[in-house]
C-alpha cells in the first residue's frame, strides 16, 4: 500500500507533539505538516507546528475548500491545508500529520475519495499518566476532560498501531518504533527479535510479557493460573502444578494477553520439551490480525506417565509473522475474552481415551473376567447363530 504520510493521534496529554518533534530530530525523512487552529499558542507546540488564525480566517480556508481536515476540539477549530500538505511532499519528506482522534476517521473516508491513504498510529497511557502532563500544562482535570479521553479512544480501533507512551517507555524506544514500523509497512516476513521487544514495550503484540522470554524470532509463553480439567481450576503458589495422567487432556491459558495490530498474525506451537514427553497440542495455532485476548491451548496426554506443568512454566512458543498490508481486523466472539469459561460450549465430559483406559484397568481387577470371557463370547455367538437362522426362514419362506 502507498501511504502518502503517518498520522499520529490520540488523546490530550499523551506526548503526540513530544513523539512527532523527536522523530523529526532523529530522522530527517520526516516532515510535520503544518496546521491551522483557532487555540492560543502552547510551550510545548513546535516552532511553525500551527498558524494561529482567528475563527474568520479558518471559516474563509473552510469555505475555499482549501482544508484537507477540519476539527473542533475543546471548543477550538483544527485544520490542514491542502497547500501545506503538498509543501511537505515537494520537500522529498515523509508528512507528520498531528490530528485529534475524531479527525482521523473522516481523513481516511475523504482520502479514498481524494486518493490518499495515511499509516495511522495512536497514543496512548493511562489515566494517571495523563492526568499528570495535563496538570503539568496547567490545566484542571474535570469530568469532561474525563469523557473526552474515553470518547477519543474509541478512535484507536481506527488506527494501525496503538502505541503505549506512558512514562514506563522511554521516548527512544517509542519514535524507534515508529520508524521501524514506517520502514516495514510494505514489507512481510516472520518479525525478529529486536522488532519483538520494541513492540512489546510499548504494549503492542503481547501484554504481561518478561522480555527475557524473548527468543531470535519468537517468544516463549508461559502457562497462567487458569485452566479446566473437568472444572474450572486456579494455579497459585501453594498449588503450582497441573498434573496430567496418561489419557489425560486439560485446557489450559497464557500468562500473556495477545494484542495483534492489523498487520501482523501469530502462530503458536506446544514447547518440545513437553511434545517429548508424549504431549500434543489439539487446537489450531492460528491467531487473527487485530486479535486481543488470552492464548489457550487444549494439551493431550499420549505417553503411559503422568506429566507435570508448572505456573508460569515455558509451554508454548509464538511467532508473529507481518502481513505485506493491513487486513481486516478479528472482530469474532472471543475478542478481549481473558476467562476460559468464555470459551467452553458448555458441559464437556472427560476424555473418551481416559475412561476407555479406567475401563479395561476395571475390568483386569475382576477375578472372573479371565475365566469367563470364553463362555460369555460363546453365549453371544449361539445367540447369534439362532437370531441369524430365523431371519434366514422368515426371508426364505414361500409366499
Amino acid at each position: 500500500m502507498n501511504y502518502n504520510g503517518i498520522i499520529i493521534t490520540g488523546t490530550s496529554g499523551v506526548g503526540k507533539t513530544t513523539i512527532a518533534r523527536k522523530l523529526c530530530e532523529q530522522h530527517e525523512t520526516f516532515q510535520i505538516v503544518q496546521a491551522v487552529t483557532t487555540r492560543e499558542s502552547r510551550q510545548d507546540d513546535i516552532h511553525e507546528q500551527y498558524r494561529y488564525i482567528t475563527n474568520e480566517e479558518f471559516e474563509k480556508l473552510n469555505k475555499e475548500t482549501r482544508l484537507l481536515i477540519k476539527s473542533e476540539y475543546r471548543g477550538k477549530y483544527y485544520g490542514i491545508t491542502h497547500e501545506a500538505l503538498q509543501q511537505v511532499i515537494d520537500n522529498g519528506k515523509t508528512p507528520l500529520l498531528i490530528l485529534t482522534p475524531q479527525s482521523v476517521g473522516e481523513l481516511e473516508a475523504k482520502g479514498n475519495r481524494e486518493g490518499y491513504a495515511f499509516f495511522t498510529i495512536y497514543l496512548d497511557a493511562p489515566a494517571i499518566i495523563l492526568d499528570m502532563r495535563l496538570a503539568q500544562r496547567g490545566e484542571q482535570i474535570n469530568e469532561n476532560i474525563k469523557k473526552q479521553r474515553e470518547e477519543d479512544r474509541k478512535y484507536a480501533e481506527n488506527c494501525l498501531y496503538t502505541i503505549n507512551n506512558s512514562d514506563d517507555v522511554s521516548i527512544e524506544g517509542v519514535v524507534q518504533l515508529i520508524y521501524y514500523l514506517w520502514s516495514y509497512r510494505n514489507i512481510g516476513g516472520m518479525v525478529p527479535k529486536k522488532l519483538i521487544e520494541l513492540m512489546i514495550k510499548c504494549g503492542v503484540l503481547l501484554e504481561n510479557a518478561n522480555l527475557n522470554n524473548i527468543e531470535g524470532a519468537s517468544y516463549d509463553l508461559t502457562l497462567g493460573n487458569e485452566y479446566f480439567q473437568g472444572e474450572v481450576e486456579t494455579l497459585d503458589e501453594k498449588h503450582p502444578f497441573i498434573v496430567m495422567n496418561p489419557g489425560d487432556y486439560v485446557l489450559t491459558s497464557s500468562k500473556e494477553i495477545a494484542n495483534l495490530p492489523k498487520d501482523i498474525a501469530g502462530r503458536f506451537d506446544l514447547s518440545v520439551s513437553l511434545f517429548c514427553k508424549g504431549v500434543i497440542l489439539s487446537n489450531g495455532p492460528q491467531i487473527d490480525p487485530g486479535f486481543r485476548g488470552k492464548l489457550f491451548c487444549l494439551l493431550f496426554n499420549t505417553s503411559n506417565e503422568r506429566v507435570q506443568l508448572k505456573l508460569e512454566e515455558h509451554f508454548a512458543t509464538i511467532e508473529f509473522v507481518k502481513l505485506i498490508e493491513p487486513t481486516a481486523p478479528y472482530a469474532g466472539k472471543y475478542q478481549n475474552k481473558l476467562k476460559i469459561k468464555d470459551y467452553l460450549p458448555g458441559i464437556v465430559k472427560a476424555s473418551a481415551i481416559n475412561q476407555l483406559i479406567d475401563d479395561v484397568k476395571n475390568l483386569k481387577r475382576e477375578k472372573w473376567w479371565g475365566k469367563s470371557l470364553p463362555l460369555i463370547l460363546s453365549g453371544f455367538a449361539i445367540v447369534a447363530a439362532i437370531v441369524m437362522a430365523v431371519i434366514l426362514f422368515f426371508i426364505n419362506k414361500p409366499q
